[in-house]
């Protein structure tokens, strides 16, 4: 198989099956894996460093240069993101904080603050804040310069004291005379940023929604929390065994993979070294 088919084979598997190749690289060499993440595209690979246990997505940031890290880190978000710095060294970490877009810094600087098995340390800061007194014609004008990760407006003061949560379907059936004030609900539940992240799974908040807010003491918003990723950041902060090398290619096998017998001799042969893009290529 030409090089150039391999290229275009193993970038179509990363965007079209990120988790699956997530699983594969988590159990290659860091330095193999190192070299792909080098060479794809910054997003592409960033959508999929995201997927892979924080330990292992650090091995393989670890040797890139700062420059290359820093396009890797910046498409995660600030929550990814920081999940991955908690396990490089103190002093590649502050390096790459430092590099980040600003907003994105300050939030991975607060979420770090707490320790990785607080639900804090997991909470999404990428949510939309307003003061109880916007306007619906704002909120509205704001909501088309920006693209929501999650369907919810919080209300909040000017020290980000939770006030009320309004939903986007609320919004586009108000006048546009009203306020948030106006609009506004009680959350059905909030998670405190300091609880143990253990017992996320068992709290009943989820039987009325599937995005809670995370709170300071004082009601202070830290971010969100969806039950998805409550799961997610339990298998990361406590990942099952891996399964051995032949049951994961076995499992690739029957997918996606499964015509592609030349590239079943190893999983590394599934992801295979990407050459560097010609120039002009997006990063």
């Amino acid at each position: 198989m030409s090089e150039g088919r391999q290229r275009a084979l193993s970038l179509a598997f990363m965007r079209t099956h990120p988790e699956q190749a997530a699983r594969v690289l988590e159990q290659q060499p860091a330095d193999e894996a190192a070299r792909l993440f080098e060479h794809v595209p910054a997003r592409l690979a960033a959508n999929v460093l995201a997927m892979m246990l924080p330990k292992k997505a650090a091995r393989c940031l670890d040797p890139l240069d700062d420059a290359r890290a820093l396009e890797l880190l910046a498409p995660m978000g600030a929550q990814p993101s920081i999940a991955v710095l908690r396990n490089l060294s103190a002093t590649r970490r502050a390096t790459l904080l430092a590099g980040l877009p600003t907003a994105t810094g300050l939030a991975s600087t607060l979420l770090m603050g707490y320790p990785e098995d607080a639900l804090g340390a997991w909470a999404d800061p990428d949510v939309l804040v307003l003061s109880p007194q916007t306007r619906v014609d704002d909120v509205l004008l704001r909501l088309s310069q920006a693209t929501l990760a999650h369907p919810t407006i919080f209300v909040a003061d000017a020290q980000r004291r939770l006030q009320g949560v309004v939903s986007l379907t609320a919004v586009m059936q108000a006048p546009q005379g009203s306020t948030l004030a106006r609009l506004m609900q009680p959350p059905a539940a909030t998670l405190a940023a300091h609880a143990p992240l253990s017992a996320v799974a068992a709290h009943p908040g989820w039987l009325a929604t599937s995005l809670l807010p995370v709170l300071e003491p004082g009601d202070r918003l830290v971010g969100v929390l969806s039950h998805d990723a409550a799961l997610r950041a339990l298998h990361c902060v406590s990942p099952p065994k891996p399964p051995e090398q032949s049951s994961l290619m076995n499992v690739l096998a029957g997918g996606y993979w499964q015509a592609l017998s030349g590239l079943m001799v190893s999983a590394l042969a599934l992801l295979p070294a990407v050459p560097p893009p010609p120039p002009g290529d997006d990063r």
